[in-house]
């Protein structure tokens, strides 16, 4: 563990490196060095710049300050990638399929803390519209920052740690630049603005901050209760404020920022009556006295025989014509998201601080991440008379669920070129992370045994103390890339080394009470005790991955790339237990889950000539263990899931094709697709099967436990005999003479053996996966100052769908007017009355979504003010006003905005 001396050592040896002098150094020493290390620039994610495959990619500010605020739907356009989106405040990127903890999203090269892994709803703490660049980073350098995102890291650079001192622009050491943007469909307000100044000779200074304000956006339809024309839930805050200082010298530099960031946006498309009740955990005597404390600590065994969830409160159930089940009160607001992040950083770069080394680069993070989840729509407290009596109408809202994350994330890295031939990196990484989300409607935790025992009379089985139970996630690394050049091949070879560790802190008072009122004689058990293993969860990983590039000539390039990936199930995939509404879903955990192992092949080619570009990658995947969220049951668009795992395929091709009719028109051709299928689960087996006895009556108690099966252990005629071979045997009641005398009475005949119940849970195809798309796109330089640009792309319907069968064990269904243990009425209603004990499948089916038509067009105009660069932009999108609904959200069934048109203006000085 690093601790806090070791870091303010490693400080001061930075501060004190950077501000030291060189001039007893030949000036030809540090040329070299600028050289060397223009491959490494101060955060990138690429660290050589001249090895960049065919599938790596950048997107330049230019672009980004046209594209959305989320990042998600900010790089939807680039090859490979889609985005998860979710209504106007938050989108998260897929690529390659892949998305959640699959995606490593980096801020300068180090961690973003923040929940966004956890589901699609929470917005990404990095600002897209104050970024230099998004960089896109595939094959080995992923393994510099993770042992699992074999689609790609995600890297967010800006400039909040000035690592050099201000150019000089308007102000002698000063630049800066700000931004304002207006939409016309969601009335989106949005500016943006920072400046770089410098302090003296050596300090640099940066500022920037961004303020974004909108309003519910419209769409061509929407199917709620009843047909709209604009999405409920899709308005959206954020406030952005970052400030940082630095100390820049000849050798290097050393600074920290601070930043706030403030957002409130709406959670559209949710499900009111997820919030009522699921039957998911049957514990009643298991013996497993703690689980209404700690449900994450469920098992196999306590799942119920007939898992499902439905709504009340006179909901309707949702369905095609009602998606949401339930009427959209617009008198007030819908759910909204609440969220505040404080983030810290320092960094620091040595350059050349001994032979053998070109730089040392140390970054230290810390981030307090909090958002709560409101809901105007609820009643807080029920006990509260004027509370429950308050007019919904005026109800501000106060929050449902709290989700906090705090984070130490630090990096110290060293970079070495001991010959002409090679070049690297190695270094370590430590973090730790404490994560915990909970419900406010029910109590985050006993507070006594009264409250305890109040729990267990209001039915114990629905109790749910947290949503994800408070956890410490640590995590050691340590990671090297190494790159050799051997004429016009590069090899590159990079290895990744995780030791995590997942500690829960239990409370030993809950614990003895709940078993203490386990053994309460009022609540007598015929079960003994099962304690829990209150044991961290431990795993290490380790990862490893080469690329090949070949330059066959100084305008083709061939790359080969291999990895071995190895992930950690996350805590969200361990713990979390109970309701979503973001995702109108009920979500469990599994704490079961091993090590995901995949192997991952990829083959590009690029091409840059005077008149094609053109550039194409292929990519394999193969998993073991590939954990996913099994859906367990649907009920119009509300779902039940579990975390479960199985082998994997995922693969795909992306390419694109630019033909440059002349130096200032240009026209490409793009497309990607990615199919996605995972294995065939383990098969539930069920009871075995028999013939009838032919002594017993059928028809009798007795008889029913050979019914076309059962187990022979529960027919009282054999609760003496063995229930293996010999079928035939004599009744050892029977005296000889019996036998003589009376033979077919006293010769018992076991029933034989014919199979054992089985259901068969065969493969299907991966959830969630993107559809494919084919565009087309059109860039222009009409004159030095005015250019344009069309894109159409058609995005295909997706009916590869995911399916999940589910075993639903074999029940006995009591007559109406009957108790179950009524020896005088006859339990005959069977769930399948023509195979009464054999399990049933229910098969769930992931949501169809149609295909559709996007047509964007854009115009600028560049000119010069007083030495102010400023650009004009428009912006229409979605000309057509299509139909939008996006396959590989979690909602799929909300659409996305309509046609809408932005203005923008862009100053430079």
């Amino acid at each position: 563990m690093i601790k806090k001396p070791l870091v303010c050592a490693i400080c001061s040896v930075f501060a004190m490196s950077a501000m030291a002098q060189t001039e007893d150094e030949p000036n030809v020493v540090l040329d070299v060095l600028v050289a060397t290390l223009q491959d490494t620039q101060s955060n990138s994610g690429f660290v050589f710049k001249d090895s960049k495959k065919a599938s790596d990619t950048t997107v330049s500010k230019a672009k980004l300050k046209h594209r959305s605020a989320t990042l998600g739907n900010a790089l939807s356009d680039e090859l490979g990638v889609h985005s998860n989106p979710f209504g106007g405040g938050a989108s998260a990127p897929v690529i390659r399929g892949q998305d959640g903890v699959r995606v490593k999203i980096l801020q300068n090269g180090t961690d973003v803390i923040d929940v966004s892994s956890m589901s699609p709803d929470h917005v990404v703490a990095a600002d897209t519209l104050l970024a230099e660049r998004v960089e896109l980073v595939r094959g080995a350098p992923t393994l510099l920052y993770s042992t699992a995102s074999m689609a790609g890291v995600v890297n967010v650079v800006d400039g909040r740690i000035p690592s050099a001192m201000p150019a000089g622009g308007v102000l002698q050491k000063t630049d800066g630049e700000a931004m304002l943007r207006y939409n016309t469909n969601s009335d989106e307000k949005l500016v943006t603005a920072g400046i770089n100044f410098g302090v003296g000779e050596n300090i640099a200074v940066r500022v920037e901050g961004l303020s974004r304000r909108a309003n519910e956006y419209e769409v061509p339809h929407f199917q709620a209760d009843k047909v709209l024309d604009y999405l409920p839930g899709s308005d959206n805050k954020s406030t952005v404020a970052t400030v940082g200082v630095s100390y820049v010298a000849d050798k290097g530099f050393v600074g920290a920022s601070y930043s706030r960031r403030e957002d409130k946006y709406g959670i559209p498309g949710h499900i009111h009556c997820n919030s009522n009740q699921e039957h998911f955990i049957r514990w009643y005597g298991s013996g497993r006295y703690y689980i209404p404390i700690y449900p994450h600590l469920m098992t196999d065994e306590d799942i119920n025989d007939n898992p499902h969830t439905h709504c009340q409160h006179n909901h309707d159930e949702p369905s095609i014509n009602n998606p949401t089940g339930v009427p959209i009160n617009h008198e007030h607001d819908s759910p909204w998201i609440d969220m505040k992040t404080d983030r810290y950083d320092v960094r620091g770069e040595l350059n050349y601080p001994i032979k053998g080394l070109d730089k040392i680069k140390l970054s230290l993070t810390y981030a307090d991440y909090y958002h709560d989840e409101k809901d105007p729509g609820n009643v807080q407290d029920p006990n509260n008379k004027k509370s429950a009596e308050r007019d919904t109408t005026v109800d501000k809202g106060s929050a449902s669920s709290i989700f906090t994350k705090k984070g130490i994330n630090s990096r110290l890295e060293f970079y070495h070129t001991p010959t002409s031939r090679l070049r690297g990196v190695f270094g370590v990484q430590y973090q730790t992370q404490k994560s915990s989300a909970g419900e406010v409607l029910l109590p985050s935790h006993f507070e006594s045994g009264a409250a305890y025992d109040k729990a267990l009379h209001d039915n114990i089985n629905q109790y749910r103390p947290y949503l994800l139970v408070p956890n410490t996630n640590k995590s050691l690394s340590f990671f090297g890339l190494e790159q050799a050049k051997f004429g016009n091949i590069t090899l590159e070879a990079a290895a990744r080394y995780e030791k995590q560790k997942t500690p829960i802190e239990y409370s030993d008072y809950l614990l003895q009470h709940a078993l203490n009122h386990f053994k309460d004689p009022a609540r007598p058990s015929l079960y003994v005790p099962q304690h829990p293993d209150l044991s961290p969860y431990k795993q290490n990983a380790f990862s490893y991955a080469t690329t090949v590039l070949w330059d066959m000539t100084n305008k083709h390039r061939l790359s080969l790339s291999y990895s071995h990936n190895e992930r950690i199930p996350s805590p969200m995939e361990l713990y979390y237990q109970g309701r979503h509404l973001a995702t109108s879903s009920f979500e469990h955990g599994n704490k079961n889950l091993t090590k995901e192992k995949s192997n991952n092949y990829e083959i590009g080619i690029a091409h840059t000539g005077n008149k094609f570009d053109y550039k194409a990658s292929g990519y394999y995947s193969d998993f073991d263990n590939y954990i996913f969220n099994e859906n367990i049951e649907k009920e119009g668009n509300l779902y039940l899931r579990r975390y479960n795992q199985t082998t994997a395929k995922i693969y795909g091709l992306e390419g694109e094709l630019t033909y440059h009719l002349n130096p200032n028109h240009s026209f490409t051709l793009f497309g990607d697709m990615v199919r996605g299928k995972i294995g065939a689960l383990k098969p539930v087996i069920g009871k075995n099967f028999y013939d009838k006895d032919p002594i017993l009556d059928e028809d009798s108690i007795d008889g029913e436990c050979l019914l076309r099966g059962g187990d022979l252990s529960k027919c009282v005629s054999f609760l003496n005999q063995p229930v293996a071979p010999p079928t035939v045997a004599l009744d050892p009641s029977c005296s000889k003479e019996d036998i003589k005398d009376a033979p077919d009475i006293c010769v018992l005949v076991y029933p034989a053996k014919l199979s054992t119940d089985m259901l068969e849970r065969p493969a299907t195809n991966a959830p969630r996966i993107p559809p494919s798309r084919l565009g087309f796109r059109w860039q222009g330089y009409l004159n030095d100052k005015w250019s344009a640009n069309l894109e159409f792309s058609h995005i295909f319907s997706q009916k590869r769908v995911f399916t999940s069968t589910i075993a639903i064990k074999p029940e006995l269904r009591t007559p109406a007017g009957c108790q179950r243990d009524d020896d005088e009425c006859e339990i005959k209603d069977y769930v399948n009355p023509d195979n009464p004990l054999a399990m049933q499948p229910r098969l769930v089916v992931e949501n169809k979504t149609a295909g559709y038509n996007l047509l964007n067009v854009g115009v600028d105009y560049d000119n010069m003010w007083k030495n102010v660069d400023y650009t004009l932009s428009l912006r229409a999108n979605n000309l057509l006003n299509e139909k939008i609904y996006i396959h590989n959200s979690f909602l799929p069934y909300v659409p996305q905005m309509g046609r809408n048109v932005t203005l923008g203006l862009t100053v430079k000085f």
